[in-house]
């Protein structure tokens, strides 16, 4: 075997500043006090086991003070969202009681442009959370018993117009929080003869419109903030895998019932969270099957594949102020960023091996460096990595030389 290494980190990729949180084991989990986990820093011990018993940790964000927010979709008693002080380390729990006395777990989450935390929480029946991080309130809000309920791999965002959507099983919840009010949007497709399309990710656009993911389907569902109307949007199979397909296969394929999204056809390409431009009429799609993102025009819904480099699998798209996309590879220790304008990709490594990072999200301050926060669900930490400039470098390096 010839293993070609990579280059090591130049220019950018080199520059930028990480912090890594620890999240603690579970008090309750029945370890000695020696216990000693691999969580990654050490790369000799290989990979971490996801067994090890923490917390979970599954999105997370930067509140506009700084301070980071994590949910929890493990079963525990104490903990459906936690809160680490990025000044002093400290970690606090948030419990919402759930029917069965363990804490209401958690999936998605989101920060609004007011700074308010949302997430979905299931209490018994799946609903929101919200959370006012100067006030460390929580409220929930239940959908109607007639209403679908928020779950499957749920994702959080908020719209233009001040609207929360939420992941629903069959579809996606949208929530005014004036009003107080749910609405639901169903999924045109939903079971078909080669699989059933439970809602992945989902995303809102600027213009009050939200995005759900049908992963195992490979269809984007539209729900019309204006209308209510439901439309859906269909991505092309990967031609290049699907050519290698025998007759014979082919054969079997065509009656072929997908368990989950997880055991794809062959050509998928496998949607899965995502993320809207803010500042632009465009949705990023993580195609994890495809190795690509899909840039959607919020307008036309015309779809194009941009590949990432090496195959790499993307899982969650977030889109900054210059609208360039980012995006978290599940198994490869890694964060790219690409920029549409140069057509052009930078990789990040993160400092820690068998981090499994399942989210991205940002914290894009006036005046101040962009952060970038990394959930790592297989290693229990929160990483925070910052974007430093040359002049910030050059900086440091005068101040040490004097």
């Amino acid at each position: 075997m010839r293993v070609k290494l990579p280059p090591r980190p130049s220019g950018e990729a080199a520059r930028v500043a990480f912090k890594e949180y620890d999240v603690p084991l579970d008090a309750d989990a029945g370890l000695s006090a020696n216990f000693v986990q691999n969580d990654g820093s050490d790369w000799s011990l290989g990979t971490p086991s996801v067994l090890i018993p923490g917390w979970g940790v599954h999105d997370a964000w930067l509140d506009l003070t700084g301070n980071l927010w994590f949910t929890c979709n493990i079963p525990n008693k104490r903990t459906t969202i936690g809160r680490i002080d990025t000044a002093t380390g400290e970690v606090k729990l948030f419990k919402v009681a759930a029917p069965n006395g363990m804490a209401a777990q958690t999936h998605g989450m989101t920060r609004d442009p007011n700074g308010i935390i949302w997430f979905n929480v299931n209490n018994g029946r799946g609903g929101l959370g919200r959370l006012d991080p100067a006030t460390q309130e929580i409220k929930v809000y239940l959908p109607p018993t007639d209403m679908t309920q928020t779950g499957g791999a749920v994702t959080v965002d908020y719209d233009g117009k001040g609207n929360i959507w939420a992941s629903a099983p069959d579809g996606a919840l949208r929530f005014d929080p004036v009003a107080e009010k749910f609405t639901e949007y169903k999924s045109k497709t939903y079971k078909t003869t080669n699989g059933t399309g439970v809602t992945y990710g989902a995303a809102a656009d600027r213009d009050g419109n939200g995005y759900w993911a049908e992963m195992t389907l490979d269809t984007i569902g539209v729900g019309d903030g204006a209308s209510g109307g439901v439309m859906e949007i269909k991505l092309s199979p990967d031609k290049v895998q699907g050519a290698l397909v025998t007759p014979e296969e082919m054969k079997f394929y065509e009656t072929y019932n997908q368990p989950d999204f997880n055991n794809p056809l062959p050509w998928a390409q496998g949607p899965r969270r995502m993320g809207t431009d803010k500042f632009a009429d465009v949705l990023w799609v993580g195609d994890s099957w495809g190795a690509n993102l899909a840039r959607i025009d919020t307008h036309t819904h015309a779809v194009k594949f941009v590949y990432l480099p090496g195959e790499q699998q993307p899982y969650h798209v977030a889109v900054d102020k210059n609208h360039d996309a980012w995006t978290n590879l599940w198994g490869a220790d890694r964060v790219l960023r690409y920029d549409p304008n140069s057509n052009s990709w930078t990789a990040f490594d993160l400092p820690t091996r068998g981090a499994e990072p399942r989210y991205v999200s940002l914290l894009e301050r006036q005046g101040k460096d962009t952060q970038v926060v990394l959930p790592y669900f297989r290693a229990r930490k929160v990483a925070v990595m910052t974007l430093r400039t040359q002049d910030e470098i050059d900086a440091l390096k005068a101040q040490a030389t004097k």
